[in-house]
């Protein structure tokens, strides 16, 4: 298959999610996190519920929705209680517990069960209720949004004509194309589709100048897939928005950053509204977002959660700001790992210097060298 042919499933995102959220822009500029899950909710009714549901169904499923972000929250700060965060990017004082000590060294439950020595009291509580575990014990009706697409077995390409058509796998390869070859006149034949994704056959279309119709189901398929994608993209969002909102100024931002890093989603958000600066860990929060890929132009929110109403405006920062201004605490102003890189680099630099004095030494030694060769010729 022709690498020019190759649509990334991002790139087609891209370019349909205006369309499929509506009124709501591509990128939400929205700050109160409460407002982007309202708004994520709005697209989900608008474009996975609306009319596929009964009137029943139709109502609750919106409330179905919150309760689902809500559990992913709350299963996320269960595997990484406050404590635990606090004790992997400190914010403020550290309580003297070990969630792994609760849960399987002190749990009482274990130690009637198994013997004081077992292996099993040296479990990692956040391995343990991993992901894949966490997603293995939802309800089917809960795990199903985090399932893969499922493209449409045959899409025809004029369905008023349901003629030309294409069969599809699952994963919206197409097995077989029948009709093609008559309806684009052989521009483009039916052999030769066989084995592309649907959406490289848009792309092929759009290539040969071949103008699919409006209600085309080839299009239609590749709108619910992304729509499905988006759905579960929405839902991880949201679920970020409500870990920063639930865990507050200091432990909500890093609790939402380690979620980000793990789900794949934007790191800069839960940096964005962790600016306080009481918090002494702030700036070791800041190099571990810059060692992530994170901005220095990245403008933050300054006192989300302390404004007096969600209408207060807020001024920003960019992380850059911070880094010249922010102290790492009352006694020093870098961290020990910026002393560290600060000493790393002095130290490049004198070997650089070292090594430059030793080169030039070594050119005079030379030319004083041949200066005397040369004096020893002339007098002999």
């Amino acid at each position: 298959m022709s690498g020019g042919l190759k649509i990334s499933i991002k790139d087609e995102l891209l370019k349909f999610r205006t369309k499929l959220i509506g009124a709501t822009e591509v990128e939400s500029t929205l700050i109160d996190l409460d407002a982007k899950v309202d708004e994520f909710i709005d697209w989900y009714f608008k474009n996975m519920v609306k009319g596929n549901y009964t009137d029943i169904g139709e109502y609750h499923a919106p409330r179905e929705m919150r309760d689902l972000i809500e559990k992913i929250a709350v299963w996320y700060e269960l595997r990484y209680p406050s404590y635990e965060i606090n004790r992997l990017m400190p914010g403020s004082g550290q309580e003297q517990i070990n969630v792994n000590d609760v849960m399987f060294k002190n749990n009482p439950y274990v130690n009637e069960l198994l013997d004081e020595n077992s292996d099993a009291k040296e479990l990692d509580w956040n391995d343990f209720y991993n992901t894949n575990v966490f997603m293995k014990s939802l309800p089917w009706e809960e795990r199903c949004y985090f399932t893969k697409p499922r493209y449409r077995n045959i899409v025809y390409l004029n369905p008023n004509s349901r003629v030309a058509h294409l069969h599809l796998t699952k994963n919206g390869f197409v097995e077989m194309a029948e009709d093609v070859t008559g309806y684009t006149e052989s521009v483009i034949k039916d052999e030769e589709l066989t084995g592309l994704n649907v959406r490289d056959v848009v792309k092929l279309f759009q290539e040969k100048g071949i103008e699919l119709p409006e209600n085309n189901e080839l299009e239609k398929t590749i709108n619910e897939a992304n729509k499905w994608i988006q759905q579960k993209e929405g839902i991880l969002d949201c679920a970020m928005y409500r870990i920063i909102e639930r865990g507050g100024n200091r432990i909500g931002p890093r609790r939402a950053f380690l979620f980000a890093k793990e789900f794949g989603r934007n790191i800069d958000i839960p940096m964005m509204y962790a600016v306080d600066r009481s918090d002494p860990g702030l700036r070791l929060f800041m190099n571990e977002y810059i060692k992530s890929g994170g901005s220095k132009d990245l403008e933050c929110y300054v006192g989300y959660f302390s404004r007096a109403s969600k209408k207060e405006k807020l001024d920003t920062v960019t992380i850059q700001d911070l880094i010249l201004t922010l102290w790492n605490n009352a006694a020093t102003f870098y961290t020990p790992e910026e002393d560290e890189l600060h000493q790393r680099l002095a130290n490049a630099i004198a070997s650089q210097v070292d090594q430059e004095t030793v080169k030039q030494e070594e050119v005079k030694r030379l030319r004083l060298e041949r200066k005397l060769e040369k004096s020893r010729i002339n007098k002999g």
